[in-house]
């Protein structure tokens, strides 16, 4: 399978779907959406993915680059390509099929159950993946359910974290691909500055969470398998 992924953010990395795809030898691209870098032809890859950033989809008028990225990302689902959206991914997805994207109530940060809906439990992307399992999560925007989409997954601090639109294109809210280095970074980084909240956690416990990264890890591979075997 080729892979192209998005980088919204040089803080948003490819993580452990880059562990998947070297393990299943797959050929992995770039486009820099923030260094305005060219995207690619629609036929030199299978599956796109799109990752997170610091931004909102909405943001346009100061992050200019998210007009060229949108058009992308839309001839890719019109032309029936593989596509994966992560946190802003999920949000830019939703922003193309039409739906409202928007800061939410509250930020949702640290490690949340997540709990898969009745539609996931048929869904092909789900399968093999328990009905409920821990995500890292760090985000402050929502978006509005696109029409003709499936709602996949929820948490109590937000009610869209996973859905499917047809048969090839999904987006999640929580990060999956976050490996241990990439949240100690967070911490580090974001620690100090974070407000408490009803669905932040503190710092402390995002790090040391080693029976969690490993569950995600497993759920994720489990999910990018379903999609690269469909």
């Amino acid at each position: 399978m080729k892979i192209h992924y998005i980088q919204n953010d040089p803080l948003a990395e490819l993580g452990l779907i880059g562990k998947w795809a070297s393990k299943k030898s797959h050929s992995i691209s770039l486009t820099r959406a923030y260094g305005n870098e060219m995207f690619p032809h629609l036929n030199e890859f299978d599956l796109l993915i799109i990752l997170g950033g610091r931004m909102g989809s909405y943001e346009e008028n100061e992050f200019s680059w998210l007009v060229a990225e949108k058009k992308f990302v839309k001839e890719a689902i019109d032309h029936n390509k593989w596509v994966l959206g992560i946190c802003l991914g999920a949000q830019l997805l939703a922003d193309v099929l039409g739906s409202k994207v928007y800061p939410h109530s509250h930020q949702e940060i640290g490690w949340w159950p997540i709990e898969l809906t009745k539609e996931a439990r048929n869904s092909p992307f789900f399968n093999g993946i328990p009905n409920t399992f821990f995500s890292f999560i760090f985000h402050g925007d929502t978006f509005d359910l696109p029409k003709g989409a499936l709602r996949l997954a929820s948490t109590k601090g937000c009610l869209n974290q996973a859905f499917s639109f047809g048969e090839r294109v999904i987006g999640v809210q929580f990060h999956p691909e976050f490996t241990e280095d990439s949240i100690n970074k967070l911490s580090e980084m974001f620690g100090p500055e974070i407000a408490p909240g009803s669905y932040v956690q503190n710092p402390n416990d995002w790090v040391n969470q080693n029976k969690n990264i490993k569950e995600i890890e497993s759920v994720l591979f489990k999910l990018l398998n379903n999609l690269s075997n469909r």
